[in-house]
Formats: structure tokens, sequence, C-alpha cells
């Protein structure tokens, strides 16, 4: 038990240390989530609206018709003298929904509608006094009161129920037409009744099904799924119907509601529009008829969504470049829209789309400038690091130079004493002697490719071209290495081509054929030859060096330029510091040229190495990399090759 506490511990204690290390990303990823949640308590009522004003009428339920009773039409259905008495009285009196009351043209409509056998009736007019102060006859009682009628009924400035009085004398049927609307006067929302009177969809649908089950679904207040603007319902003018100048069989069956369309006391203003009280108490038994009222998830759903979403930005933003960021956030943005239209459109469910559209944005802001501070900072500590490599090389540079210098001056005294010994040294002692002078020798020329290394990388070097003679560098070069031949008994044939004379720097072209030459001696075996060959094709002048030694394997040949490399099959015959054939490729890239190699891998196989640079000063030069002459097996070009880290040089670099 103890165990698994020390284990939790430890998971918490890293857990913590994490979210400290990451608070700079928490801290903007719980910005970003607040502003999300802050957007979703404003996305209620204008965008409610606008889905609305987007999407196009759906198809209403076919069982719920309305019948319209304009003012005119009903004026005209009175008669001339009724007529006469009307307008002074519309001139001295409020308008209400006792001017539509006529016992005999309400006694002849629902005469008419009952005799389709419609599911139910309802009136979406409430007549107060005026019911009130009317002698009905019997069959106009009868009629009035058929169970298949349900009468409007209304609610007083204190909320209390006003009930028709054919309602509270005969027990008709009755029920709230009233529909309230929000604080911006736009209806959204409809509910059951604070009083024990139902509202009419409801009451219609209970009549409709024949049940007295409530549903308690509508106890609360739901958003209204409004099927479409004013004349979506199938709709019938009173005065066509009285005449019958209308198929009366599209009523049987249905769910009628009576109201007028003129009456300015039962205009309601909705999402979708300016509509009459009937139209909206239509929609709202749509609603009830088939569910399809618009649902909201808890709060709590949308806040996980939302929170889910921001982690997926945040590792968006930090797992791909900016621009494809920014397309993957305007697809998951389109995704969030073209979801929440499908959720509300076939599903009815209302899904939040300013809080997450928000959420997105703010997120690629934020985010975005988040990781433009960290690159700056990044970029900054690379450019101070950049600051201290250079001073660390200039530091490297400078040591490495200063001991090169001071081992040059014991160098140079011991070699003078060892030939001071030579002149007269017991013949017991002169291989010792010889010994020590060739390893002086060998010290000399390390110390000498370090110097020529530390000063061609320094960031000021340059090379100093002037007009020369490739045949006189060759011929110096080959004076010079002719004591190193003979002592092997090896042949230096030369067979230079005459040409025009090149600019370039004498120094490092002398460089160039002379670590070329020394490499060919080094791995020759004694008694066997180095060719020189010098010529001029295509506008570029070739220096090829070839021997009859040790050859370089395939797979080394194109990692033979490296930086302090030796080959492994050479390491322990020959002795160098892996420095000679990369400075041979610095120095002649420098001057705009190619190096080459070709090599047969077979005993006594040889190797042909060399160089072309341009006759002309113009940059890098075009000509191919192939080697002049018989070719022996592979070419190999090395314009811009990178070298490896560990080759011969052929053999070894030396």
């Amino acid at each position: 038990m103890r165990h698994h506490l020390s284990d939790l511990k430890k998971t918490a204690y890293y857990a913590s240390l994490v979210a400290w290390r990451t608070r700079a990303f928490w801290l903007r990823a719980l910005l970003c989530f607040s502003i999300g949640a802050t957007f979703l308590m404003l996305d209620e009522a204008n965008n409610y609206d606008m889905r609305f004003q987007i999407r196009s009428a759906r198809v209403p339920d076919p069982r719920v018709v309305i019948i319209d009773i304009p003012e005119r039409d009903w004026t005209a259905l009175h008669g001339a003298e009724t007529r006469n008495l009307i307008r002074p009285l519309k001139e001295i009196m409020n308008f209400n929904d006792s001017f539509f009351w006529a016992p005999e043209l309400w006694e002849q409509l629902l005469a008419t509608a009952l005799e389709q056998e419609p599911a139910a009736v309802g009136v979406a007019l409430y007549f107060g006094d005026a019911m009130r102060t009317t002698d009905l006859t019997e069959r106009q009682r009868g009629i009035f009161t058929d169970g298949r009628v349900v009468w409007g009924a209304d609610l007083d400035a204190a909320g209390r129920a006003l009930v028709p009085d054919i309602a509270t004398t005969h027990g008709a049927a009755a029920a709230i037409k009233s529909v309230r609307a929000d604080d911006d006067g736009t209806v959204r929302r409809f509910s059951s009744s604070l009083v024990r009177i139902p509202g009419m969809p409801l009451q219609l649908a209970r009549v409709a099904r024949g049940a007295a089950a409530r549903d308690g679904r509508w106890d609360t207040p739901q958003l209204i799924n409004f099927m479409g603007p004013s004349e979506t319902f199938v709709t019938l003018n009173v005065r066509d119907v009285l005449e019958r100048r209308v198929p009366l069989e599209i009523l049987r069956g249905k769910i009628i509601l009576i109201g007028s369309s003129t009456s300015p006391i039962d205009q309601l203003q909705t999402p979708v529009g300016r509509m009459s009280r009937a139209e909206a108490l239509a929609n709202i038994t749509d609603n009830v008829l088939g569910d399809k009222s618009i649902r909201r998830a808890p709060d709590t759903a949308y806040l996980v969504g939302l929170f889910a979403l921001m982690l997926f930005s945040a590792w968006l933003l930090s797992s791909y470049p900016q621009t494809v960021a920014l397309i993957l956030f305007v697809w998951a943005g389109t995704l969030v829209a073209a979801l929440s239209a499908w959720a509300f459109d076939s599903h009815y469910v209302w899904v939040p789309v300013l809080s997450p559209l928000a959420q997105l944005g703010f997120t690629y802001i934020i985010f975005l400038s988040y990781q433009l501070a960290q690159n700056e900072q990044k970029t900054w500590r690379l450019e101070q690091e950049r600051r201290y490599l250079i001073e660390i090389e200039k530091l490297k540079n400078n040591f490495v130079s200063m001991m090169s210098h001071d081992l040059k001056t014991p160098i140079a005294k011991i070699q003078g004493i060892v030939d001071r010994l030579l002149l007269n040294a017991p013949a017991e002692i002169t291989p010792d002697l010889t010994a020590l002078r060739r390893s002086s020798d060998d010290l000399h020329r390390y110390i000498r490719s370090i110097l020529q290394v530390t000063r061609v990388e320094a960031r000021d070097f340059k090379i100093n071209k002037e007009v020369l003679d490739i045949n006189e560098q060759i011929d110096k070069v080959v004076q010079r290495l002719a004591p190193l031949a003979s002592e092997k008994r090896i042949r230096l044939n030369q067979s230079l081509e005459p040409m025009f004379s090149i600019e370039a720097d004498p120094t490092l072209i002398q460089e160039v054929i002379l670590n070329l030459i020394e490499n060919a001696i080094k791995y020759t075996p004694a008694g066997g030859s180095v060719a020189i060959t010098s010529l001029e094709q295509d506008d570029n002048v070739f220096v090829i060096v070839e021997d009859n030694g040790v050859g370089i394997a395939p797979e080394d040949r194109e990692r033979v330029w490296g930086k302090f490399t030796r080959g492994r099959n050479m390491e322990f015959d020959a002795k160098g510091t892996g420095l000679g054939l990369y400075l041979v490729k610095y120095f002649v890239e420098l001057h705009g040229g190619r190096v080459f190699l070709e090599s047969d891998p077979r005993p006594g196989g040889g190797t042909r190495i060399g160089f072309s640079v341009p006759v002309a000063d113009e940059g890098a030069s075009t000509a191919e990399n192939t080697v002049p002459g018989e070719s022996l097996s592979v070419t190999t070009g090395f314009a811009g090759a990178g070298a490896g880290d560990a080759a011969p040089d052929q053999g070894g670099n030396a």
C-alpha cells in the first residue's frame, strides 16, 4: 500500500513538474478556452435566428391546416348592415378578437369543418365578453361544445387564465392561445402554461391523439423549430371554405387552426419573419406532433467539445508549418459549421458555431504569436551560440597556429643537429640518425598541413591569382620530390603538353600537385613508377597523376576526400595526417575546378587521380568530370561532393 502511494506521489510530482515547465502553453490554452466559453454564453438568440434565415423552408407536417379569417372577407360575410355597424365600432374601441365573433358564422364554419371528420379544431381567437353576452341556440351549443373543438383562452396582465364563456358555462375544451416572446419581442420558445389550462398546440395534439397523458418535456421552454416563413403551411381562406370553393376533403383527419392574418394583435415577430398567431401555433403543433423542437445539450458537453477543439488546434499549430496549419484551421472551421448545420436541420440539435469558430480564430492568433516569440528566442540563442562558437574557433585556431609555429623552431634545431651528426657519425648509429631525420621531416610536414588547414578555414582566407605556367609548377614539384622517389627506386615519368598560361594561385596549385605526387610515391611499392600528365581539353587544364600501387576499393572512392581520414587498409603502412586530399579538393574548388579519381582495387592495379581548372577565370568549370585518356574502371566527379569520415587517401590521405 505504501509502495502504491509512493508511486502516486511520484507520478503527481512529475505531472506537476511537466505542467510547470509548459505553463506558457497551458496559460495560452486556457485563455483560448475562456474566450470560446464566453462566446458560448453569447451564442444564442442572434445565431438562432440566423440559422433559420439561411436555411431553406422545411416540409411541414401535412396534418396541420390553417383556416385564415381576413378582416375584409369576414366583414363581407356579415352583410351590408353589419359592415355599417362594425366600421364605427372599430373607430371608437380598440381592435381585438371580439371583432370576429359572429355566432351564426362560427356555427356555419365549425359545422362545415366538422363534417370532414378532422382530428381537432383549434380556434386561435379569444372571445371574452362578446361570447358572454350571446344567447346560443341548441344547435350552436352542440357544435361549439364538440369534443374536437378547442377554444382559445388568454392570460391577463397578472398571468391568470381568461377562459371563454363557452368553456366555463358548457364545459367546452379550452387552451391558452398566447405565445410569450423574448425580451427583444421575438418568439423563439414555447412551454406549457403555468395555469391549469394547457397551451393550444399541446391540447390539439392531445385531442388528435386521443390521449390524456401530459408531455413533460414541454414543461420547460423549448426552442421552436420553425418550418419556414409565413404561408409555409396549407392555408385556406374562410370565405372559400364557407362557400365551398375549395375541396373540403383536404380537412379530413387534419388538425385545423382557425385564426386571422390581418388582426394587428395577432401578428408575431419570429426568427423567420412576421407571421400570424395561427401560423406560429401551427409551427409549435408541428413540433409537438413530430417531436421536432430544437434540443440543446448540457453546457458541460459544449465546454468539453470546446476544450477538445482547443487541444486539437494547439496540436495542429505545434505539429505543422503555419501555412499548412492555417489551411487545416479553415478546414476544421468549415467542418464545424457543416456539422452544426447538419445536426440542426436533420436531427433538430443545436450545436453552437460562433463559439468554436471564435475559439479557432483566437487560438490561431495567440499560438501563432507564441510560436513567433519562441522562434525569436531560439534565433537569439542560436545567434549567441554562433558568436560563442566563432570565439571558440578563433581561440582554437590561434592556439593551433601558435603551437605549430612554436614547434617549427625546435624541429628545425633537431634537423640541423642531426644533419651535423650525420656528417661524422659512426656507421653503427647512422641508420638511427637517418630514421630520426625522416621522423623530423614527417613531423614538419604534419605541422605544415595543420597550419594550412587553419589558414584556409579562416574566414578572411583569399587566394592570390597570377599568371603561371602549370608545367613549370609540375617541374618544381618533381625536382623537390626526386630524392624521395629515388630512395624507393620509383621512376617519375612526365608527359607535359605545351599549353597557354592560366591564372591561379601558384602556392596553392603547387601544394595540390605536391600532395598528389607525394601520395603516389608514398603508396607505390619500391621499383614502381608514377606518371604525371598535363593536357588541355574543353577550355580546362588537366593534371593527372597515375601510379601502379595499391588501388582503392569502390566503396571508399567517394569518401576519399575527407578531413583527418586515413585508409583502414593503409593506416599502419604509411604515416599521414589525413589532410592531403582534403586540401587538394579545397584548393582546386577555390579556383573553380574539380577533382576526379579512378582506381583498380586489384593488387598493382594502380590509381589515377587529378584535377582540372578552367583556362579562363570564369568561376566553376562546366566540363565533365571524366579523366582524359584511357579509363581504368570507374570515373568519379567530386565537385561539391562532401567527403566521408574514414576513407583511404590512395590508400589514405597523406
